[in-house]
This record gives structure tokens, C-alpha cells and sequence, in this order.
């Protein structure tokens, strides 16, 4: 699953997301590009779950096709 993270400027931003994601799904794996601002995430869980703790870590994603 990619998403874009238009508001993810640095590299504590990337390390919040991937706390967040990896609490839930510690199997879970991301890279993330901080300067195209894109979290590629392999997870079992679903994309809307993923939406959601990427918002409680205080950012706005949105789903890339």
C-alpha cells in the first residue's frame, strides 16, 4: 500500500509514522521518502487501519492508486 504524506518534512516525522504503523502491526514494514513524501507500507492490515494511525500520528496521508 503507498501513500502520499504531503505534510512529512523530516526524518522524525518518517520515524512517528513508522512507530505508529509498527504498535499495531509490529510485522509491518515502510520505506518512506521523506523529499517525495511517499510511505510505501506492507502490512496485513487494512488500508483504511493504516489511514488511521498515520492520522493519530498527527499527519494527513492520502491513497495512491
Amino acid at each position: 500500500m503507498e501513500f502520499e504524506v504531503k505534510d512529512m518534512s523530516c526524518g522524525g516525522c518518517a520515524n512517528s509514522i513508522t512507530r505508529a504503523v509498527t504498535s499495531v502491526d509490529p510485522e509491518a514494514t515502510l520505506e518512506i521518502d521523506v523529499t517525495t513524501k511517499i510511505v510505501k507500507i506492507d502490512s496485513a492490515l487494512p488500508p483504511e487501519r493504516l489511514v488511521a494511525l498515520i492520522e493519530a500520528a498527527g499527519f494527513h496521508p492520502t491513497v495512491n492508486p
